[in-house]
């Protein structure tokens, strides 16, 4: 009996040690990644009035290639997903799978929106087709010529990019980045922003969701169901794919017989998740 309840003690012990030793390394590396995120802001933050000086030159770089089929349909389809109503459609889709602080986004989407369209209508800042001319630059999409600055889709971009951040992934953390970064670089690639809209876009969502998150603690829910917190995001998500279908004018009409059918998918998934709500709640 004592050597069993001896080698019981010892099993106790190790899994004790190994809990503790994994939160410990979990705790690390949640350390170290918001290190490197404060680490990417700062040079973000630096690198900005480098950007705006070399805005032409950089745009002239990133700006695509005619002959480039493979890539241009790549960022053509990444920057058509950049778009904000696809960002909202992804962001409550990820909420209802695995939840995050879906009011620091959706309070970073209104605040960050009246900064940025503010920002749009104040500078009215001209596009590179009306600055550069239709001879000089590489255009993908719609011909868009005025409102550069700041670029909405990048703001869209980073705002998905806070909300979905990991924390204890370093490998989620660097695709993530990767593609978020790709989505952002998209629209000058595509030939409607300029490289100083897109990071100046991108800082705004991230400086933001920051400050979001900070109110956003001071916002609690307790006393609303948690059921019922699952069909408002239902409602949000099928009610933004359903606007996306039927009333939207801003669609890639070179990839309109894909998104569209894809944002159809997406209202599908809503119907069956607020069916499946609907029966655990009465059924």
């Amino acid at each position: 009996m004592t050597s069993k309840a001896t080698s019981a003690t010892s099993k106790r012990d190790f899994r004790c040690d190994t809990e503790q030793e994994t939160g410990s390394m979990t705790a690390t590396a949640s350390s170290a990644l918001s290190r490197f995120y404060r680490g990417l802001l700062a040079v973000a933050l630096l690198s900005l009035p480098l950007v705006f000086f070399y805005n032409l030159e950089l745009f002239g770089w990133l700006n695509c290639r005619k002959d480039a089929t493979v890539l241009n349909y790549f960022f053509l389809t990444l920057t058509s997903l950049a778009d904000g109503l696809w960002i909202m459609m992804l962001a409550t889709v990820v909420q209802s799978v695995a939840p995050r602080n879906f009011k620091a986004f959706l309070i970073a989407l209104v605040l960050g929106n009246v900064f940025l369209q503010s920002g749009k209508y104040f500078f009215d800042a001209d596009r590179p087709l009306r600055l550069l001319g239709e001879s000089a630059i590489c255009l993908l999409g719609q011909p868009l010529t005025v409102r550069s600055f700041p670029s909405g889709h990048s703001f869209s971009v980073g705002l998905l990019f806070m909300f979905l951040r990991p924390r204890h992934s370093w490998v989620g953390a660097f695709a993530l980045l990767a593609i978020s970064l790709l989505a952002a670089v998209s629209r000058a690639y595509v030939g409607v922003h300029f490289p100083r809209d897109i990071i100046s876009g991108f800082l705004l969502a991230v400086l933001s969701f920051l400050g979001a998150e900070i109110l956003s603690r001071k916002i609690t829910f307790r006393e609303t169901s948690l059921t019922l917190r699952k069909g408002l995001v239902a409602f949000l998500g099928m009610s933004i794919a359903l606007l996306y279908i039927f009333a939207y004018h801003e669609k890639t009409r070179e990839l309109e017989a894909v998104l569209t059918p894809a944002a159809w998918v997406v209202v599908l998934y809503w119907c069956l998740y607020a069916a499946r709500l609907l029966v655990l709640r009465y059924g």
